[in-house]
């Protein structure tokens, strides 16, 4: 029985985390991903740090040869996708904070990590 509730606190923490970011309509912010020398998934975030409002889309512009799929550093859960020279689709955060976030194929060191603000105004 303990077990059980355990496991459906688990599951309703995940279902939170999944339910704070949903796709936007569309971007009004755009952070572009340059590719830093030697790895073409490792990329330079601009800007950096973003900032973007509660509920305010955001896209991420993928200028390097690779795809590249952007992780929150937060739960290590999947963000966008990003195909090589292309836009992603917009994203919206529910709550404000500070999210950190790392291409995939780069790792989560923090010299890898990205800041994205999401503000009330």
């Amino acid at each position: 029985m303990r077990t059980g509730i355990v496991l459906l606190a688990l599951a309703a923490v995940a279902a939170t985390s999944c339910q704070d970011i949903t796709a936007a309509e569309r971007a009004g912010v755009y952070v572009t991903l340059t590719p830093k020398t030697g790895s073409a998934a490792c990329v330079y975030a601009d800007p950096e740090p973003a900032a973007v409002r509660v509920k305010q889309g955001v896209s991420f512009v993928n200028r390097s040869s690779v795809q590249v799929t952007l992780v929150l550093r937060k739960d290590d859960v999947p963000l966008v996708a990003v195909a090589p020279n292309d836009t992603s689709r917009a994203v919206k955060f529910s709550d404000a904070g500070v999210y950190y976030y790392y291409s995939q194929g780069c790792g989560s060191t923090n010299a890898e990590l990205h800041t994205l603000s999401v503000t009330i105004n």
